[in-house]
């Protein structure tokens, strides 16, 4: 299922003491070392993505085309697979990769850990509820509090509700009500907390439920209980919350729209709020932002109920119209964990990046005219910052050509290279994509029918290889892939 254009082979020279058993090693016999190195391209003959990785030789890849996950190896060798369901929307998987075990959510109502050696089943969970539950286990998401696809040891798993509305006549999940959030611990599959429900009055929005806040520790979670417009904040180490009434607040929000959605930044009393103007079947509406600064009390108290509940004493919350630069969207972050924030935002007579590190105010940065059409919204390319020394980097499609590097938290250039400027959508070599590989300080983006890795502390090209017309950039943190309309290139870190 793969050709290789080189083969690269490692040998190793052991040094004998002279003694019959090659075991018996003179006091102070330093170990072998191994250097990671980037590997030659292998070529796989169906379209992929690459989903994680166990951190040394395997990833996980979607061949969607035959509905099949794949383990496969740096040379591309498939070592086992499982069916891969798409589910009803074609909604594809979510994968992350917890020590020994790689862990697969796709939409079945399921979520399993396999073992990365072998692919037997270590434990799986069972999402409460049916098809005929308010909320049924197949409309349910995940994310990881990591912000990626590596789960530590403190990280968990969140399973969260996806979908929107419930059916008239519908079941609880249980007596708390409709469950939204379950919380599990990756080693085990057990519940690292209670599940967080809503009452039959309970509305969520549809996508991302809980936007993680800068440092990962809790997350913010809009919502709507009846007439109430409601925010709460639920804590990762125990789940403990606090529901927030802004109700009155939102009367400044003249959209008319049902539906916003509140982003923590680095202070936790100070949040974004973003106006529910985007149109979901239009995913250019996400290039005009209206937002406003909603600043919370502090000192709520918390609960450990199972039923989010807004407080009977309600909280002096305020809010106010911003036109200065805000993170509007949900954070990524770096192999490391540091947050960055980046959108393209349409102005009358400019096209402008936005972003942050997660800080209350953001910054704006000049932005070629057609990046609004390849980034920077959901289905888009990929994007991935990384980490440079102290700074965290934004890598973007320059105003000028070629590409640049910017500061998360400022949106200074730090550096920029030359090249084709940005393509026009559905045109030969148009950007598909940009990843990193942090173990060799690297940034990778395909554009131009090219995969190029660049130094990730200078821009400086390090490694090129051409790739078809249409190219879709996926990577982890030791494998990139580029898929292609029938076939997909891939490199991958290796030690040697």
């Amino acid at each position: 299922m793969k050709r290789m254009w080189a083969v690269i082979t490692a040998a190793g020279l052991v040094a004998l003491s002279g003694c019959s058993d090659s075991t018996d090693k003179p006091a102070g016999t330093p170990s072998p070392t191994t250097t990671p190195t980037l590997a030659e391209p292998v070529e796989l003959d169906y379209y992929a993505s690459v989903l994680t990785d166990d951190g040394s030789g395997l990833a996980l890849v979607g061949d969607w085309a035959e509905q099949k996950l794949r383990v496969i190896d740096a040379e591309g060798d498939e070592k086992w697979s499982i069916d891969g369901n798409t589910g009803e929307n074609d909604s594809g998987a979510e994968a992350y990769s917890a020590g020994e075990n790689v862990i697969v959510h796709d939409y079945s109502g399921t979520t399993t850990a396999y073992s990365w050696a072998d692919g037997k089943e270590v434990w799986s969970f069972d999402i409460p509820g049916t098809d005929s539950s308010c909320h049924p286990p197949q409309t349910f998401a995940s994310q990881s509090t990591s912000g990626g696809d590596r789960l530590g040891e403190e990280d968990l798993l969140l399973i969260e509700y996806s979908s929107m509305g419930s059916e008239d006549g519908c079941e609880p999940t249980s007596g708390a009500g409709n469950a939204v959030v379950y919380a599990l611990d990756p080693a085990t599959g057990e519940e690292a907390w209670p599940a967080r429900s809503i009452d039959e009055a309970g509305q969520t929005f549809g996508g991302r439920l809980v936007e993680l806040a800068p440092d990962r520790k809790s997350g913010i979670m809009s919502w709507m209980d009846g007439d109430e417009s409601m925010i709460t904040r639920i804590s990762f180490d125990d789940g403990k919350h606090m529901t927030i009434p802004i109700t009155e607040a939102r009367e400044i929000d003249d959209t008319g729209a049902d539906y916003f959605t509140v982003y923590p930044t680095a202070d936790p009393n100070r949040l974004t709020y973003v106006y529910g103007s985007a149109d979901p079947d239009d995913p250019m509406s996400s290039t005009v932002t209206r937002a406003a600064k909603l600043t919370v009390p502090e000192g709520l108290e918390a609960s450990d109920g199972a039923t989010l509940s807004a407080p009977e004493q309600p909280a002096n919350v305020t809010m106010e119209d911003t036109f200065d630069p805000v993170c509007g969207a949900e954070l990524s972050f770096t192999a490391a964990g540091n947050p960055a924030c980046l959108q393209v935002q349409l102005f009358a007579s400019a096209v402008k990046y936005q972003g942050s590190d997660g800080a209350v105010d953001g910054w704006f940065a000049d932005a070629p005219e057609v990046a609004a059409e390849v980034l920077g919204y959901l289905g888009g390319p990929q994007w991935e910052p990384v980490d440079v020394g102290d700074k965290t980097l934004i890598i973007v499609p320059a105003s000028e050509g070629g590409i640049a590097a910017l500061d998360a938290s400022t949106g200074k250039s730090v550096w920029t290279t030359d090249g084709p400027r940005l393509r026009e959508p559905g045109n030969v070599g148009q950007w598909g994509g940009q990843g990193a590989l942090p173990d060799l300080g690297l940034v990778v983006l395909a554009d131009n029918k090219k995969m190029t890795f660049f130094d990730a502390k200078t821009g400086k090209p390090v490694s090129d290889h051409s790739v078809g017309d249409y190219a879709d950039l996926t990577s982890s943190q030791r494998f990139v892939v580029v898929g292609g309309e029938e076939k997909s290139t891939m490199r991958a870190v290796v030690e040697k």
